[in-house]
């Protein structure tokens, strides 16, 4: 018999440091239907996407929710507009899902079945429509060249591409389109994605502008991903009257995905690093006004007591920049500026990969989270910290 191939079954456990194995328990199979979208978001990320969406697009409701393990995660959702679901900021591709199917064996003879799943899927039109809806310029020809990207997730008797090749069979076999598979210079991106027994078949709504904002035109290395920066925001529950630091602001990407959120009083980013600091003017430019970019020590803040709302930072992990050793000297003084400058019921939203020392935190009660997120950025596990200041 042929073995099972794992996709995607283990990480390092964040607290020791060993090798585990995941453990999902079988989803529920979703009700499949018109209508029904996919964000993907870093994994992790995808409740935050949940919350923005359910709060910004009125008749949308989340369904389900999917992750490919190191790769990405995965929001479905129903919405009566696909075009306001490529608004949100919180998600980094957006996709409509035009076929799905759910039940499906691990072995061989389920290729058969995948082809027909995508020789058969019943919305891809729709999709293709709201494609063109969404991103300005995308063609809906009668002609129309594709490329298939595969993912896979669970233990399966076929490979990757045996499962790429099933889909693309599929697609070539329609009679909806005259396609041709074209890989270099394809119009329409099918994504084909296999977790365990599901298959989902979805056409890329969005284009690279979703992913990569039109203001970032410098970059910093270690610089987050726009949709991860405007998650934190979204987590420190906006208001119009916010006065927001960013203490480690780097290329500015927080504090410029805060202003895209809603109304604010005043924007405060800081670095002790000049090149990230010109980063972060060249990227603000003359936009998002009032704010204020400084060369400030976030040990020593020139700031008066309780004077900001909200603190909005990525945390140095200790690997591109700095180390462990110094992160465990220099978290407790950060942390104690920051209680000075937060006002009460003010709130902090701190990424970071260093759990053992904010577990350290915790227990000398330098901080007191509500909410512990565990995400993954770029494939290294880390943890957002949401925290109130009584």
């Amino acid at each position: 018999m042929t073995p099972l191939i794992r996709a995607h079954q283990t990480q390092k456990h964040p607290a020791r440091g060993r090798v585990v194995a995941h453990e999902r328990a079988a989803p529920h199979p979703i009700r499949f239907g018109p209508n029904l979208y996919i964000a993907h978001t870093q994994p992790g990320f995808e409740g935050i996407a949940a919350d923005e969406i359910a709060a910004r697009i009125r008749g949308a409701r989340e369904i389900a929710r999917r992750t490919v393990p190191d790769r990405a995660g995965m929001t479905i959702v129903f919405s009566p507009s696909a075009q306001k679901l490529a608004a949100l900021r919180t998600v980094e591709d957006l996709f409509g899902l035009a076929g799905y199917r759910a039940g499906l064996a691990p072995e061989t003879a389920s290729l058969d079945k995948i082809r027909g799943a995508a020789r058969e899927a019943p919305l891809v039109e729709q999709m293709l429509e709201a494609r063109v809806k969404v991103s300005p310029g995308a063609r809906a020809g009668r002609r129309l060249r594709f490329r298939v990207i595969a993912r896979m997730a669970g233990e399966h008797e076929f490979r990757r591409v045996d499962f790429q090749r099933a889909v693309e069979r599929g697609i070539l076999e329609r009679d909806d389109h005259t396609w041709r598979l074209e890989e270099g210079d394809a119009e329409v991106e099918f994504w084909a994605t296999m977790i365990d027994a599901e298959f989902f078949l979805t056409v890329r709504l969005s284009d690279d502008r979703m992913r990569h904002r039109e203001y970032k035109t410098a970059h910093r290395p270690a610089s987050l991903r726009p949709s991860s920066a405007a998650a934190l925001a979204w987590l420190s529950t906006p208001r119009a009257d916010d006065v927001v630091l960013d203490p480690f602001c780097g290329a500015g990407t927080i504090l410029i995905e805060r202003a895209n959120l809603g109304r604010y009083a005043m924007l405060i980013g800081s670095d002790r690093d000049p090149e990230a600091l010109n980063a972060a003017r060249t990227n603000v430019g003359n936009r998002y006004k009032p704010i204020q970019i400084e060369n400030w020590d976030a040990a020593k803040l020139p700031l008066g007591d309780s004077s900001v709302d909200k603190i909005v930072t990525n945390l140095p992990w200790g690997v591109r920049y700095g180390t462990h050793g110094e992160n465990r000297k220099l978290y407790p003084i950060w942390f104690n500026s920051f209680a000075r400058v937060l006002k009460s019921g003010g709130t902090m939203v701190l990424l970071t990969a260093e759990w053992r020392l904010m577990h350290d935190l915790e227990r000398s009660r330098k901080i007191t989270p509500a909410k512990i997120i565990r995400v993954s950025v770029l494939g290294t596990p880390a943890s957002i910290y949401v925290c109130d200041k009584v």
